[in-house]
């Protein structure tokens, strides 16, 4: 009966440590790359985020900002598009565009 017990035990560890701690957001944010098109974002991440904010900087890129939330957890994380290329993403820090640098 112990023994039964210890082991259910060690199962239900294990099955919260792989899924509790990893998220389907995080997943995927792992899947993107810099200099990524605006279409390969929504096709690994989806169509459900929310535009934070648009500008246009000093030499006329134009910035995105997007916002996906994990359904799971509620944490929020930004992707940064300069010209429709994915240039930063994260979790937020601010509201403000920080200067984005694609690879060249």
């Amino acid at each position: 009966m112990k023994k039964h017990l210890v082991q259910s035990c060690l199962l239900a560890l294990v099955l919260c440590a792989g899924f509790g701690c990893s998220t389907p957001i995080s997943k995927k944010l792992n899947r993107l790359d810099l200099g990524m098109s605006q279409q390969d974002v929504k096709r690994i991440l989806g169509d459900d985020y929310i535009a934070k904010a648009s500008t246009t900087d000093s030499e006329g890129a134009r910035l995105q900002l997007w916002e996906y939330t994990d359904k799971k957890t509620q944490a929020a994380y930004r992707i940064y598009l300069k010209d429709g290329k994915l240039a930063q993403w994260g979790s937020p820090e601010n509201m403000a565009f920080p200067t984005l640098n694609l690879p060249k």
